[in-house]
């Protein structure tokens, strides 16, 4: 009997060879009917989007060869006419129904900041995990004493906690007649021991940012206090939703979506741990100790603990002091005696990223600054004569290119700076070799700095209808759009535009970023000249051009000169905690001291909000 693509059961097996752009290839089996974005996600590639597969953002493009479903006219509307006569697809609305080969347009690797972190400094004390050299005496057939209680009588200040299998591994080195025995005891704060061992024992720790789009992971030697490696990886769990809510709803609506976001969030750490463990040459049996950092709702999917005090007022989690847990249990790879020390939080979204971040400044700091770090959920804090304040902003993805029409990541091809050239034209910056294939953040905050300046958009960031130089408008049916590319200038063979719904995207973005920094001087009583410096911590912060920043309102009206890059501070922050106990001290003090302020609540919000939409008149710059 012949079997029709028709006839085929969801059992049987259906191979996609994916071709990345960068020339690699990578194949797995699906079932046949089943949607291309679930086959991706099922087998850990890494897709765009930032709806979760629900058919709602249009940003998971691919190019397909081979049978499937024909396009619907819902889906029509997210795909240009040039795109569908070329095969692209969207992977939420394509269903496998034969060989497929699929064309990734992004080489599917973010570009780390890594390379920019600094190395802490060794000067704050001694490590949040210590090794001590110490010496027992054979066993003496005279006056037998036991190895545990040898062990005890030589570290009479410290709390011995050692499971057996490390203690008959000792056992195994205290032979009758040796007139001593040179020892390592690994040292938790408190002075727990839960692990000794020979001279030769090592001793790394990893620092972990658990971001919402991007995980930081560094690895540090513990005896030498240095880092000897550092990696940044893109976060799968955004495959799920890219921002918290959409994932809180898929933890929540799913019977098993707590679960399958642990685990892909689990197998990307581990993921990071072989990669910078094979680099240096150690093994998994050499990591004892984990400083984790992220927001709130990243920390309880670290954990696997219910996140559904999220979902609603008063937005209160499970936990939000320090902890500490077996390394092992969470499921990391690691030494058995390993453990994670989860760094506080301070209340509802700002989580432990952000009380990190402040550790990374210098605590003889005594001027009023403001730390902002921005992405799918910002983080707003405001210190001020010994006190201060914290709050967070829901953004959203458009920040991170997320809702842009040509949006991206920050990956080969992205442009994210954005320079008036000469004449009347624009110079970009892209990123790797190749020729442009979007835009991020950085750069859209370029280009509608220039609009405002050139009149392409007014301050209610509405496109004037009037082309200004070298960059032509547009009509389509969903408006006008600015083009800043043609087809035979990009990757794909597609324009680089900028149409009025991403205008709005990025002025709502900034909208709730700046209404948040508002609402927290005002609750202190701080004017913008009160402030002396302004923190972009964060991935995106530094990349950021500030006048740019200023020129749209994401920030207040400050000097240039106070606004000050500084990087992955969240990922220094937890690095510096590994390296200094008296840190993760300071951790727990400072979290208790910060005021949260859940700013939707304040009189008043909607309409500050709400001001800030429109963008800046020469008439309040300075």
């Amino acid at each position: 009997m012949q079997v029709t693509a028709g006839d085929k059961g969801m059992n049987e097996q259906v191979k996609i060879k994916l071709l990345k752009a960068d020339g690699t290839e990578h194949e797995f089996w699906t079932l046949d009917g089943k949607r291309l974005w679930d086959s991706l996600a099922d087998s850990g590639m890494d897709i765009d989007g930032s709806c979760g597969g629900n058919g709602l953002c249009g940003k998971c493009k691919l190019r397909v060869e081979g049978d499937t479903n024909p396009i619907s006219d819902k889906e029509r509307e997210y795909l240009l006419p040039e795109e569908i006569k070329q095969g692209f697809r969207l992977a939420c609305y394509c269903n496998v129904h034969a060989p497929l080969k699929v064309y990734l347009d992004y080489s599917g690797q973010e570009h780390a900041a890594s390379s920019t972190i600094p190395l802490p400094s060794s000067d704050q004390g001694p490590a949040l995990i210590q090794v001590k050299q110490f010496f027992i005496p054979g066993m003496d057939n005279e006056e037998p004493v036991s190895l545990h209680r040898r062990l005890r009588m030589a570290l009479p200040s410290y709390d011995l906690d050692l499971n057996m299998d490390n203690l008959a591994f000792l056992s195994r080195l205290d032979r009758s007649g040796r007139p001593s025995l040179e020892l390592r005891a690994l040292v938790h704060p408190g002075n727990r021991v839960q692990y000794i061992g020979s001279k030769s024992c090592q001793a790394f720790g990893i620092a972990l940012d658990i971001g919402t789009t991007t995980i930081f992971a560094a690895l540090l030697d513990l005896q030498k206090k240095q880092t000897v490696a550092v990696i940044s990886r893109s976060n799968l769990q955004k495959t799920f939703g890219a921002d918290i809510v959409a994932r809180l709803s898929y933890a929540l609506d799913n019977p098993d979506g707590l679960q399958t976001l642990r685990r892909v969030l689990i197998n990307s750490i581990n993921g990071c741990l072989e990669e910078m463990t094979l680099e240096v040459g150690i093994g998994f049996e050499d990591i004892y100790a984990f400083s984790v950092v992220g927001n709130p709702v990243m920390l309880h999917f670290f954990l696997g603990l219910n996140p559904a005090g999220f979902a609603a007022a008063p937005y209160l989690g499970l936990f939000s002091d320090q902890l500490t847990c077996s390394a092992r249990t969470v499921g990391l790879h690691a030494a058995q005696e390993a453990e994670c020390y989860i760094l506080p939080q301070i209340g509802g979204f700002v989580g432990a990223d952000t009380v990190a971040a402040l550790l990374s400044i210098p605590m003889d700091q005594d001027h009023t600054y403001l730390l902002v770090d921005i992405g799918t959920n910002g983080e707003i804090v405001l210190k001020h004569q010994e006190q201060m304040w914290a709050a967070s902003a829901a953004a959203g993805p458009a920040f991170e290119g997320g809702g842009i029409t040509c949006g991206m990541r920050a990956g080969e091809g992205a442009i994210d700076r954005v320079f008036p050239g000469q004449g009347s034209g624009l110079e970009f910056n892209v990123l790797g070799n190749d020729l442009p294939r979007g835009l991020c953040g950085s750069a859209v905050i370029d280009l509608l700095a220039y609009f405002l300046e050139t009149g392409l958009i007014n301050k209610h960031g509405i496109i004037s209808g009037q082309e200004s130089g070298s960059l032509p408008i547009d009509s389509t049916q969903n408006g006008d759009q600015i083009v800043l590319l043609g087809e035979e200038q990009t990757a794909h063979g597609l324009k680089i535009t900028i149409n009025q719904e991403d205008i709005r995207q990025i002025q709502l973005a900034k909208a709730a970023i700046r209404s948040a920094i508002d609402s927290l001087l005002n609750e202190a009583g701080v004017g913008y000249g009160q402030i002396d410096c302004i923190y972009l911590a964060g991935s995106f912060g530094n990349y950021i051009n500030p006048v740019s920043a200023l020129r749209i309102g994401l920030l207040p009206q400050v000097p240039v000169s106070a606004i000050k890059s500084i990087g992955n501070a969240a990922g220094l922050g937890a690095m510096q905690v590994l390296l200094s106990s008296s840190l993760w001290e300071r951790a727990g003090l400072m979290s208790e001291k910060i005021r949260h302020i859940e700013i939707a609540k304040g009189d008043g919000f909607q309409e500050l909000f709400l001001s800030q939409i429109d963008f800046p008149g020469n008439e309040e710059l300075i």
